[in-house]
């Protein structure tokens, strides 16, 4: 068995080392240069700052926080550190985080012990400015040590316009061929919740904001816009298992949970489906076979 090796909450460590005390104990010695890896005994994070990935962002800091998922290029997939994350999630397993201090050298500030909370697929633009899938981490700090050492700021960089209705279109239909136009939605749950594909939630959104910014269910703009600006949509399936964008309506709060719970629910659905199906034909986008 590998010797446990342990670190202290804000305190420095040369990254280097860490991962050769590592190799020294009999434990594997992690990848040095990767964000999310194993380092003897412990699944760590090495968050870089300087790095300016566009969905690291502090919620609380320095005890919450979103990460995302490794590979700058194409989509994000559920493998490697991404998977393991994933895993941590599911389980419960703490993850070891360090904060890079500085541009140059290799002084890193441990953090502590976090769990993964959350996590959540998303559109994103990759490092060729073509948009993919990806995956984001929430984690929550559990070390109770007070990090007294300033961390340098996150890079204030504008987030990136969201993409167009062409775009996602295009993604979208680019999918349906690869799935020979079926699309269920996914059986596979994070915290028995039903998972549904990101790119096409994000298509369906865009739709209601290009016809005018209304909810695609009772025509009222919502009362309220997240940190984007844009309108609070929630995406509501009219089918429960077809994860498809004739049938996914963008719908403000109130109008989704009168979808699920209203002894009306039934007409709604099909009034829905209804305006769903003629926007998507009028503008030329006819999925029936997706």
């Amino acid at each position: 068995m590998p010797a446990m090796i342990s670190y202290t909450a804000n305190q420095r460590y040369n990254r280097a080392a860490i991962h050769a005390a590592a190799k020294k104990a009999g434990g594997p010695p992690g990848n040095a240069t990767a964000g999310i890896t194993v380092v003897g005994d412990d699944q760590c994070v090495f968050w870089n700052p300087f790095r300016g990935l566009y969905a690291n962002r502090w919620i609380k800091e320095p005890d919450e926080f979103i990460y995302s998922g490794e590979g700058s290029v194409g989509p994000m997939l559920d493998k490697g550190g991404n998977r393991r994350l994933s895993a941590c999630h599911a389980n419960g397993t703490p993850v070891l985080v360090f904060y890079k201090m500085q541009r140059t050298g290799s002084e890193w500030l441990h953090l502590g012990s976090f769990t993964v909370v959350d996590v959540e697929a998303g559109v994103s633009v990759d490092v060729k400015k073509v948009l993919r899938d990806d995956i984001r981490f929430r984690f929550l700090r559990v070390t109770q040590d007070v990090i007294s050492q300033p961390l340098p700021a996150l890079p204030n960089v504008p987030p990136p316009p969201p993409p167009s209705e062409n775009e996602l279109w295009a993604l979208v239909a680019a999918r349906a061929v690869k799935t020979n136009g079926k699309r269920k939605r996914a059986t596979r749950t994070s915290r028995d919740r039903r998972v549904s594909d990101p790119l096409l939630t994000a298509y369906v959104l865009q739709r209601a904001i290009d016809n005018g910014g209304t909810c695609e269910s009772c025509g009222v703009a919502p009362d309220w816009k997240d940190d984007s600006g844009r309108p609070h949509f929630q995406a509501h399936h009219i089918d429960p298992d077809i994860d498809r964008v004739d049938w996914i309506g963008a719908v403000c709060g109130t109008c989704h949970d009168r979808l699920h719970h209203s002894s009306d629910r039934t007409h709604r659905a099909d009034k829905l489906r209804k305006l769903v199906r003629e926007r998507q034909l009028a503008a030329g986008r006819d999925v029936v076979d997706f």
